[in-house]
């Protein structure tokens, strides 16, 4: 417990609770004078300031889930920035995590109304960052947070603990016993004891040159190795970041393919008309798309091999893999095998059995999208909200994701789960499923996530047996140009979001929406993705049906 203490970063509040451990366990064994100076310590630690780490873990949870929705990017932002900026300002505040630097930046973003791109993302990304470490991370990186007296007072405990044991008989074999008990019990303390003596540190892009990442490695912050993953949704800035801490070798892992660096479409519409179309290209490449297309040349010139394309998906069933290689790789030489066996996604879901692919038909007479930037459509929502009701309470093993483009149809999937008991509302008026829908167990007995529902971002990284999409967008606007286009479409356009929500699915992906959407010549080329879905469904592997 002692060495666990010392060496591990602690919570304010955990000294407390080790000097009443210590009471407890050594009053019979220790020296008077040694009992009279822990009682001293933990009237004294009894008095102290109640700190973060008081905070109730629901509350800590909610508000790091509120500082995570924070939009940063300006085409996030457009959609829900506001509202969200909102939310965590109330989370904070009942924390008692709000300064005047806090209190500024978050108010500007909740009180935003302009359709111009906000001047203070960056200062917002540069909070979001702080607040994740200070609320997701009760321990700084190896610096531990030991209170002085503490520190000293536990190593004399300890001496008198020995004393005490080798003058008692059997007191070898009582200080083994007690040393294999503590590596069999106190996994905690082991972990950190690994951790400290490490060779391996993580951190953010913009902390690996913070404060907590120079306390563990010194004044010097460079690494043989510097490995960043997702390193296609950094922005350059952030990625040069680490990259300039590498001495031999840099690594960056990520997928272009899916929500990389991009542009807000407002701004990219403005571009077409101030700027070269040349410009307008690079400026939609990500830093990681770059040097990976820049690798591949050099390679073609000295034959050295510097990138490495994963060509096997494990995830999904193989009729699904060979969709989306299909569909978002095969056209730019990145095709991938799905060798799984078929046999291992079989499901029995009423109505799809057999089945790996479904969409529905939700026409405009059920009734069309409303909203602003962030639409929503009722039809679809309820419909989804009922099915999976239905279908989670058939197979309990499985997990279930609905994944929507817009954050509104998100809170409207979410509200209509309400009214059927999967789903409450917070005091701030967001929503969150449910404890009782939040986890299963697997056929193999694995604890996993039982639903979620959020947006395309919300689900990169992750995987589901079955995922809704909601198309959401359904309306007769004309499509004249390219600008018309996009207001017909919106974020269905987008093919790296498109990637992302058609490829978290392992059994079965059942598509919500509009089908007349899809036909027209603007349509084909412009929702690819989902006319290719569309065709599949109407094969042997899939199912068409309507709502």
């Amino acid at each position: 417990m002692a060495a666990a203490y010392i060496a591990s970063p602690l919570t304010a509040d955990e000294p407390l609770r080790v000097v009443r451990d210590v009471q407890e366990l050594c009053r019979s064994y220790v020296p008077p004078s040694l009992n009279d100076r822990l009682e001293v310590l933990r009237q004294e630690l009894s008095r102290s300031p109640a700190q973060l780490g008081d905070a109730d873990d629901d509350e800590r949870a909610l508000a790091l889930k509120a500082v995570r929705a924070l939009r940063t990017e300006a085409a996030a932002f457009g959609d829900d920035g506001p509202r969200n900026a909102g939310r965590a300002l109330i989370r904070l505040k009942n924390m008692g995590l709000f300064d005047e630097a806090t209190h500024h930046v978050l108010t500007d973003a909740a009180e935003w109304t302009e359709d111009s791109t906000p001047p203070f993302l960056a200062a917002l990304k540069s909070l979001q960052d702080a607040l994740i470490d200070q609320l997701g991370a009760e321990k700084p990186v190896g610096a531990p947070l030991v209170h002085g007296d503490l520190e000293s007072l536990l190593p004399e405990i300890v001496d008198a603990l020995y004393s005490k044991a080798r003058e008692s008989a059997g007191g070898e074999d009582a200080v083994l016993y007690e040393y294999l008990n503590d590596l069999e019990h106190d996994v905690d303390g082991v972990r950190d004891a690994v951790r400290d003596y490490t060779v391996v540190l993580a951190a953010t892009c913009q902390q690996s040159v913070g404060f907590q990442m120079s306390q563990a490695k010194g004044e010097d912050t460079v690494f043989t190795n510097v490995i960043v993953d997702e390193a296609a949704r950094s922005n350059p800035l952030d990625l040069f970041i680490p990259m300039s801490r590498a001495e031999r070798r840099i690594i960056l892992v990520g997928d272009h393919r899916q929500l990389p660096h991009i542009l807000e479409p407002d701004i990219e519409s403005q571009l077409d008309h101030s700027v070269t179309e040349a410009t307008t290209t690079a400026l939609r490449r990500s830093l990681f798309e770059r040097l990976f297309q820049a690798m591949k040349e050099r390679e073609a010139k000295d034959g050295i091999r510097r990138t490495v394309t994963l060509d096997q998906q494990y995830r999904m069933h193989p009729i699904l893999g060979s969709f989306v290689s299909d569909t978002f790789y095969a056209p730019y030489g990145e095709g991938f095998a799905s060798p799984r066996r078929v046999e291992e996604f079989v499901h029995d879901l009423p109505g799809y059995a057999g089945r790996v692919a479904a969409w529905v038909d939700m026409p405009l007479s059920r009734g069309r999208e409303h909203g602003g930037q962030s639409k929503r459509r009722t039809a679809e929502a309820e419909w989804i909200a009922k099915e999976v009701e239905r279908l989670a309470t058939v197979r309990r093993d499985l997990s279930f994701g609905v994944i929507s483009f817009y954050s509104a149809q998100a809170d409207e999937v979410l509200q209509a789960m309400e009214k059927r008991g999967m789903s409450e509302r917070l005091d701030d008026g967001s929503y969150r499923v449910k404890d009782a829908w939040r986890e299963t167990r697997s056929a193999e007995g694995r604890l996993i996530e039982r639903l979620r529902v959020g947006t395309v971002d919300a689900f990169q990284g992750k995987e589901f047996d079955v995922v809704f999409l909601s198309m959401t967008r359904s309306n007769d606007l004309p499509v004249t140009d390219e600008r018309s286009l996009r207001r017909k479409f919106g974020h269905l356009m987008l093919e790296n979001r498109l990637c992302v929500a058609m490829s978290r699915q392992q059994r079965l992906l059942i598509v919500v929406g509009d089908a007349a959407m899809l036909r027209g010549e603007a349509s084909e080329k412009a929702l690819r993705g989902l006319v290719a879905f569309r065709e599949l469904c109407g094969g042997k592997h899939g199912l068409a049906v309507s709502a």
